[in-house]
């Protein structure tokens, strides 16, 4: 029989039960990831592969289908469509605001401390570019490069377009015909949903370390409970209430596109699901529909796909559970404000709004790692969430432009009263069980316990000078001595966090005590490990008491003419360790900007020097350590002038300080040091840092020492048939 290309109709198989089959294969997933832990990785290329069949036909559907079906509206049919669209969103968004501040009250009293993690990425809110993002400059890079809402926007202004143009028909019918075959295609790869999706699922159970989300179950609580509210509550009882669809409808048709979302963690893959099952559910409340009432989901769903949708929304509970975390609290006004906020800048990914929202209300950068950790599991529920928000919008819009949409105050007023209802139990119950839960910030035990993975074997560490046997004249050079003596003593200073500290066991420990392990080790050595201050250094180098000097050094101009220096093994960024509520205050190095009066505090005279001549407006104090400054803050210190790399480490044990990098972003090259004339010595290390920069030893070592990379557990996730079965190795 032929097919009017008109009806535009994208016909799934309803004969076979492929919701069931989806259900079955997601189950299959998670019992194969609980068997198989990390094992389930190699079912990662087929997972993957499936995402991209399906986002292979989105951008094209979502294309010609819009620029089909607004080509077929009139002018006021258009205008009545973008203002109800309109107005519904901003209803979405209000009840979703009122929802984030309701799961705040599930929060009880809590003190406790910042998570850190040194290599969570600051994002700056200013990084959005608006221009790009909404205006199609060339729609072919946009579609090429996924940018939804300009690929929208020329849709529209396409689509409008062609509203009054005579002759368009033939045009239209032939993008009917390309939206049907991409249907075509769409309905194949559902089928093939249970086998990518159970890929999906299996990769996914057996990787996630479920350690990690112990630490956030505050925030997965409520953010849960938000998303189940929404979608089993909310938005159904809003489209039950104000159209003719019946709650089980709804739920039954939301089924595939949901489950599908949850498992690939794409909401754009499913459009074109929500769009054949609106069309579906308003084809059997109204019979045989016109052309209007059929393209009405088509166009709805595109459009309303680029605005911050009601899961979107619900993500900004984070700010409230942030601000619970480190023990302060937001009023409910606050609240509100957060959310609104969150949803007017939500059209970029929230790793943008969030960064601003954490500063707007005085709370740690730090926590953005507490954000990202759990965003496997808070992505899926949210595109849920924002699956039942595009079809409650469609069939509501739908209702409205057709002059239908009629409140039912019985069953709102009832639906409203159960919801209330539920969410107090819910709020209530899970307000008990977080005040039963004690939150444990554990990051700084762990730094304290980082070992030198592979020690040498014949170390000594002196804690006192006086300990130091005294040695031979410096007459011949350090490489020499070392040779004739077997002996390699290095200067350190426990102070220089992540370079040369001790740990909880009083062992020396640090990036550069572990690059000496690894020298004397190659040298065949015993290597003495001998304290220095900067006050006594140099003389310690000339008389011949240590070797070298370690402890994360930047070079200088001031140092150069004072001793020699090895070639950079890594790089330190110029920052300041501020406390968070007073992170906006240094945004940059130009005087201009600079506050008056401010003290910084910074621990070496040549580098007290170069801040004072950069620095006119700040008042430069010298201190003694690092350490000292975290005991003088409450004395009037306003910041410490120190490496990021540094001050990283030392935000973990002070989580209520913040690193702060003033622009533009300065840097300095991190060496270790000598006496300025042992040329053949200096030689060596530079040849021997040459070696262990090309095999990779430097890039591994910042990681284990200064990105946190020796903190994280790399044992393999615990599984059923290793772990109890003992099936497998």
């Amino acid at each position: 029989m032929p097919v009017d290309p008109r009806s535009n109709k994208i016909e799934l198989s309803t004969k076979r039960p492929i919701g069931r089959w989806i259900c079955l294969g997601l189950l299959l997933g998670i019992v194969c990831g609980v068997l198989f832990g990390e094992y389930c990785t190699v079912l990662q290329p087929i997972g993957d592969a499936y995402v991209a069949l399906l986002q292979m036909t989105v951008l094209p559907y979502l294309a010609v289908s819009l620029i089909a079906k607004t080509g077929r509206l009139d002018l006021l049919q258009a205008r009545r469509l973008g203002i109800a669209s309109l107005v519904t969103l901003l209803l979405l968004w209000l009840i979703g605001v009122a929802l984030v501040v309701a799961m705040a009250a599930l929060l009880p009293p809590q003190e406790g401390a910042a998570f850190f993690s040194p290599d969570a990425e600051h994002v700056q809110p200013g990084e959005m570019d608006v221009l790009s993002t909404f205006i199609p400059t060339n729609v072919f890079r946009s579609l090429a490069d996924e940018v939804i809402p300009a690929v929208v926007v020329f849709c529209l202004f396409l689509g409008i377009a062609l509203i009054e143009v005579p002759g368009k028909e033939p045009f239209l019918d032939f993008l009917d015909v390309c939206v049907t075959g991409v249907g075509h295609i769409n309905t194949f790869l559902i089928g093939l949903a249970p086998v990518g999706l159970f890929a999906l699922t299996a990769t996914a159970a057996g990787t996630l370390r479920l350690d990690e989300l112990a630490r956030l179950q505050a925030y997965l609580i409520m953010f849960s409970l938000a998303c189940a509210v929404a979608v089993f509550g909310v938005l159904p009882a809003l489209v039950s209430s104000l159209t003719t669809i019946r709650y089980r409808d709804l739920m039954r048709a939301a089924q595939e596109p949901a489950l599908t979302a949850i498992a690939t963690g794409k909401l754009i893959v499913v459009l074109p699901q929500i769009i054949d099952k609106c069309e579906q559910m308003i084809k059997s409340t109204e019979g045989s529909g016109s052309a209007m009432k059929e393209s009405t989901p088509s166009v709805t769903v595109p459009l309303a796909y680029p605005f911050p949708h009601f899961g979107k929304i619900l993500a900004f509970v984070f700010i409230s559970f942030a601000a619970w975390y480190t023990g302060s609290g937001l009023t409910l006004a606050q609240t509100a404000s957060s959310a609104a906020t969150g949803a007017i800048c939500s059209f970029a990914s929230p790793l943008v709004t969030i960064p601003y929202l954490l500063d707007e209300f005085h709370l740690p950068h730090d926590l953005l790692e507490l954000f990202i950790l759990p965003g496997f599991v808070t992505m899926r529920l949210a595109d849920v969430v924002g699956v039942l928000h595009l079809m409650t919008l469609t069939l509501i819009v739908n209702e409205a432009i057709h002059d239908r949409l009629c409140i039912r105050w019985r069953r709102l007023a009832v639906s409203t009263g159960m919801l209330l209802l539920c969410l107090g139990m819910f709020v209530a119950a899970g307000r008990w069980y977080l005040s039963a839960t004690a939150l444990t910030y554990d990051l700084d035990d762990r730094l304290l316990s980082l070992q030198v993975p592979s020690p040498h074997d014949n170390v000594v560490v002196y804690t006192k000078r006086q300990e130091v046997a005294d040695r031979d004249s410096t007459t011949r050079g350090t490489l020499d001595r070392i040779r004739s003596k077997h002996v390699l003593r290095v200067g350190y200073h426990a102070d220089h966090l992540p370079y040369s500290f001790f740990n909880q066991a009083g062992q020396l420990v640090g990036l550069d005590i572990e690059l000496m392990h690894r020298l004397a080790a190659r040298l065949k050595v015993r290597l003495e490990f001998v304290p220095y201050d900067y006050a006594t250094v140099l003389d310690q180098m000339e008389s011949g008491e240590i070797d070298m000097a370690i402890g994360g050094l930047m070079i200088a101009p001031e140092r150069l003419l004072q001793a020699g220096f090895t070639e950079p093994y890594s790089t330190a960024t110029v920052s300041v360790l501020m406390r968070d509520h007073r992170r906006g205050e240094l945004e940059s190095w130009d005087t201009p900007a600079m506050p008056e009066g401010v003290k910084l505090a910074v621990i070496h005279q040549d580098l007290a020097s170069a801040a004072r001549r950069h620095l006119p407006n700040a008042e430069i104090i010298v201190i003694d350590s690092y350490s000292l400054f975290f005991d003088a803050t409450g004395k009037g210190l306003d910041g410490l002038i120190i490496a990021a790399e540094e001050g990283a480490a030392w935000n973990v044990l002070h989580p209520e300080f913040t690193v702060v990098v003033p622009q533009p972003t300065v840097q300095r090259p991190v060496s270790m040091a000598v006496r300025s004339q042992d040329e053949e010595w200096l030689r060596f290390l530079d040849r021997w840092l040459d070696i262990e920069r090309m095999d990779g030893s430097l890039d591994r070592l910042r990681i284990y020492w200064v990105e946190g990379g020796g903190t994280q557990d790399r044992s393999p996730r615990w599984c059923l048939l290793r772990d109890v079965m003992h099936w497998i190795r």
